[in-house]
């Protein structure tokens, strides 16, 4: 009798743990990707909080789901042309888009690049470009066009220029071929330079084949990347910083997950903006110095060199506006949305690029 009162008791319990077990908890399988190496702020972010962080709240979340990541970073998957591609064909589930390669598909992803001059401040750029995304809806728009979710932003340090030569004046651009990523080739319009669209992963080997004699770049991407090795002269232009790209997810993957995991993806979304923004700013300066003390020449282009640069530019704003305006696509709201918030921020710009708009 004992025994039957025992079994019956073990095999209640055993019920109860059946019945109780979560036995809809799921594996989720989820690839990170990017076409850059984890040794840049936007990549470091994505593997060392993005993937762990989300493997770490899912699980904590109690409902006996997991995450379990694939991480192919430095172009495993697809390279720095094919950002927005990689992540809305699925190829990565969540990514980093760089979408200063994209004027054409992302245009108001781009507004900083025509824009220049305008503001080099980090922290404010993090603000501006989750304002936008706020405060304009055609911002989210873009991101649903390619199939994928915005989680959070991208911004990088101001603009300046490496280069086999030295650069004291705007005139001394003349004649150079100049790497420049996407739309800020326009920045060396009237400058006699020439631009050539590239990425950080192929500057190295094309200043030092002959490609190009410099480039435009950030120099939280000179260092990491040793382009100081192949171009020592380095020029604090301050050209202003970018809005560069962001953290998003493929919308596919997106749906298939439950709303608890949406929400862990959208918290970390805000945490990568300010991550990677704070590694950014705090290395700026930092790599500056180092790249002082492995022989890069540094030196700062005049006060009234930077102003006849911003001021002798053709009206780059203007003509993309119009062009976009044309489209249905409302550059002129982003542009003006875009100026005033770096002012409200204490930003003077070099140009009022929203006059006339």
């Amino acid at each position: 009798m004992r025994k039957s009162v025992a079994s019956g008791v073990i095999a209640a319990v055993g019920a109860a743990m059946v019945w109780s077990s979560p036995v809809s908890a799921k594996v989720y399988k989820l690839t990170a990707g990017s076409s850059h190496p984890p040794i840049v702020p936007w990549v470091a972010t994505i593997k060392n909080l993005v993937v762990p962080e989300a493997a770490k709240r899912v699980a904590a979340a109690g409902k006996g789901d997991s995450i379990q990541w694939t991480e192919a970073y430095a172009g495993a998957l697809y390279n720095f042309k094919n950002t927005l591609e990689g992540i809305e064909t699925g190829l990565a589930d969540i990514g980093w888009v760089g979408t200063l390669w994209e004027p054409v598909k992302m245009p108001l992803m781009n507004v900083t690049f025509y824009t220049p001059f305008a503001t080099g401040d980090v922290k404010a750029l993090i603000e501006i470009g989750e304002e936008l995304h706020e405060k304009v809806p055609a911002m989210n728009a873009s991101w649903d066009k390619y199939n994928q979710v915005f989680l959070g932003i991208q911004v990088a340090d101001t603009y300046n220029i490496f280069s086999k030569s030295p650069l004291k004046s705007v005139a001394d651009l003349k004649g150079m071929k100049i790497y420049a990523p996407g739309a800020a080739a326009g920045w060396l319009k009237g400058t006699g330079a020439v631009g050539i669209n590239g990425g950080l992963p192929v500057y190295y080997n094309g200043v030092k084949t002959g490609i190009a004699d410099g480039g435009i770049t950030i120099t939280t991407g000179m260092f990491p990347f040793k382009l100081h090795e192949v171009g020592k002269y380095i020029t604090v232009v301050d050209m202003g910083g970018p809005i560069s790209g962001g953290l998003t997810m493929n919308k596919d993957t997106w749906k298939s997950l439950p709303a608890y995991i949406r929400d862990i993806f959208s918290d970390l979304g805000k945490e990568y903006a300010r991550v990677q923004g704070g590694i950014v700013a705090q290395n700026a300066d930092k790599f500056m110095g180092l790249m002082a003390k492995q022989g890069a020449v540094v030196g700062t282009l005049p006060d009234a060199e930077r102003k006849k640069w911003a001021q002798s530019l053709p009206d780059l704003a203007g003509e993309w506006v119009k062009a976009n305006e044309a489209k249905g696509v409302p550059a002129a709201q982003v542009v003006k949305a875009f100026m005033k918030a770096v002012r409200d921020r204490g930003g003077k710009p070099l140009r009022d690029w929203d006059k006339g708009l």
